[in-house]
């Protein structure tokens, strides 16, 4: 395992150095907090949630390389800052993908989940005084989002109250269970042990070893079963399970998760379609999913788990360092999108994805071991 750790802790130092020197070209001075970045594809500053894994990013590299960094982490620590300023007053984090001119953001908690670990990581080591805030308020509007009546559901989207989108209750739980380690508040850990309790129950209602990707209240498939959305929950999953205290319920939804694994290794194995194992159109190739890399490592006390997350490494390293550089990221056009929306994503947020949960990977390695 340690030989396993090192070598992936030495190929993530060089990926993070080729994002870093992309996200310092796309940096620009801010009166306000003195540091910005901007998303050309969107024409705009980058989102929240791509800002602040661009700053985890940025600090990650301060762990390892020479020299001094005071520079890059006050550009981190700035950016963290122009991220809170763009928070919307209820404590969403916008999203400003595929909607129409004039429409405003959208509000999924998805961008708060994705964003939890490096408001976490920046806070608790990179002195981010911002991040904590950031966070607080974030959990306030997740309270907000809860299902009245079943506990451990929120619903993804403020007009999204027909389903429960189980990826997006994973999110809402990690981000809670952040909340709670870096505050001692009890209702955080509580809301979020609630989720793990819910995901353990939904997990095989359907079929067996999957969650599918939306379920009606009544119990009915929505959306079915998507791989990369699977690789989600057990991800994020992980957040929740780091900081669970009832060790019955923990053991319990660590071995829901160690199943869910099993069934996405089961898939890369068989080498199934994309269409085989994806019921959401915009869904990526395992292989070129951050999601199910951070899965892959969070369960890295499976062999075979390891094995693939090795594997998508080298891929995601040959391409980054070779040729393809940050063109890799540059987003495939998609006959399905209505082109009067803004993109479904950029090559910067492709990068920030990549590069955050490379982050997330790093900093996981690097606290826990």
């Amino acid at each position: 395992m340690k030989d396993w750790q090192d070598e992936m802790k030495q190929k993530f130092e060089v990926l993070l150095d080729v994002f870093n020197q992309y996200f310092l070209t796309q940096v620009v001075e801010s009166g306000e907090t003195g540091f910005d970045i901007k998303d050309e594809m969107l024409g705009s500053m980058a989102s929240s949630c791509t800002t602040l894994e661009a700053a985890l990013s940025l600090f990650a590299g301060t762990l390892f390389a020479d020299g001094s960094h005071d520079n890059t982490l006050s550009i981190a620590q700035g950016l963290v800052e122009s991220a809170g300023l763009r928070q919307h007053a209820d404590g969403a984090l916008g999203q400003p993908f595929y909607i129409l001119p004039g429409s405003g953001e959208t509000k999924d908690i998805a961008e708060i989940g994705a964003a939890a670990d490096a408001l976490y990581f920046l806070y608790r080591y990179g002195k981010a005084a911002a991040a904590k805030d950031i966070l607080l308020k974030a959990a306030g509007f997740l309270e907000k989002m809860s299902h009245p009546e079943v506990k451990g559901v929120y619903y993804k989207r403020p007009d999204a109250t027909h389903h429960d989108v189980l990826n997006g209750d994973a999110y809402a739980g990690a981000a809670l269970m952040r909340a709670y380690q870096i505050t001692g508040e009890k209702k955080y850990h509580d809301w979020a042990s609630e989720v793990a309790a819910h995901l353990i129950r939904r997990f095989g209602a359907h079929q067996e070893g999957w969650w599918p990707y939306a379920e009606y209240f009544d119990g009915r498939v929505d959306v079915g079963n998507s791989l990369g959305y699977q690789a989600t929950v057990i991800a994020f999953g992980h957040d929740i399970l780091d900081g669970m205290e009832d060790q019955g319920l923990k053991s319990e939804f660590a071995g829901v998760l160690d199943q869910a694994m099993l069934k996405v290794i089961e898939c890369i194995e068989a080498d199934l379609s994309l269409r085989e194992v994806e019921s959401v159109w915009w869904a990526s190739p395992w292989n070129k999913s951050a999601e199910v890399f951070l899965a892959l490592v969070k369960q890295r006390h499976q062999e075979k788990a390891r094995k693939y997350a090795a594997v998508q490494l080298n891929e995601i390293s040959q391409n980054v360092l070779g040729q393809e550089g940050i063109s890799y990221f540059i987003p495939p056009k998609r006959d399905e999108a209505d082109p009067n929306r803004t993109p479904v994503t950029t090559t910067f947020r492709k990068v920030a994805t990549m590069a955050g949960i490379i982050s997330y990977a790093y900093m996981d390695l690097w606290e826990r071991g």
